[in-house]
């Protein structure tokens, strides 16, 4: 039986607080305005305070993406 120190370590874990940062950097700077930012099951949750500001970045996904070269997956939501 494998211990447990083994099979976590085996894990595949999201390392993504640059692209947390870069992200909570590229809101503030392009439409002032605070975001949150958080890493769940492999995919970045991105939470806005308003629902026109989260239309706006989701029309923005795919230009985020290329310029931040975000691998994982990009949520975005309203509620942060």
């Amino acid at each position: 039986m494998d211990s447990l120190q083994k099979i976590l370590g085996s894990r595949k874990i999201a390392q993504a607080p640059d692209e947390i940062k870069q992200i909570q950097d590229y809101v503030k700077r392009r439409y002032n305005s605070a975001c949150k930012v958080k890493v769940q099951r492999g995919a970045l949750i991105v939470s806005v305070p308003s629902s026109g500001l989260a239309a706006t970045l989701h029309l923005e996904r795919q230009l985020m993406v290329d310029k931040l070269k975000i691998s994982e997956k990009l949520v975005i939501r309203t509620g942060g």
